[in-house]
């Protein structure tokens, strides 16, 4: 079965996730929402004499301008996303549509090794390294970084694979 939505909580310490709200509910006493802030939005202006984005490019620069935007469980934007909806349009604003949740993102891509990846390519989080196990989703920058949707409680930011490596890479076509 696709997981539509992960729920992600502390406990003693730790960060789990499930794909159970009423779980998550139980174990923090609140609903499956964040609050939404007025957060700080860098430029994405490349300057002058920088071509006109297109494709891939047209996606990252979409989901730049959000960085700093909420997590929302099941957010679709434009003020909250979660992984897989900020995923879908910026892949929208290239004119490429992606399916909503990020296990059907990956099966929608063309499988590449680390190796291969470039500017642009989704990177993907798997519980057990199988399509079916993917549960988040970010889209690749270069050199081991990637723009995210993280979780309930952080806004749209860049992360590096230092951080949280991905074990799932694919070439958007």
């Amino acid at each position: 079965d696709a997981i539509d939505r992960v729920y992600w909580y502390r406990k003693g310490g730790h960060w789990y996730w499930t794909s159970h709200r009423y779980k998550y509910e139980r174990y923090t006493g609140r609903t499956g929402t964040t609050a939404p802030t007025t957060p700080h939005r860098p430029s994405t202006d490349p300057g002058p004499g920088t071509p006109r984005r297109h494709g891939t490019e047209a996606a990252i620069s979409y989901a730049m301008r959000h960085l700093g935007d909420p997590y929302v469980w099941g957010g679709n934007g434009p003020h909250g996303w979660d992984c897989s909806g900020l995923v879908m349009a910026a892949y929208r604003q290239a004119g490429i549509a992606l399916p909503r949740v990020a296990d059907a993102q990956y099966r929608a891509t063309q499988p590449i090794s680390r190796g291969q990846l470039r500017r642009g390519d989704l990177v993907f989080w798997s519980s057990d390294g199988s399509a079916s196990g993917v549960h988040h989703v970010a889209i690749y920058l270069g050199g081991g970084q990637y723009l995210e949707a993280p979780r309930p409680g952080k806004n749209v930011r860049v992360s590096s694979f230092s951080w949280y490596d991905p074990n799932l890479y694919g070439r958007v076509r």
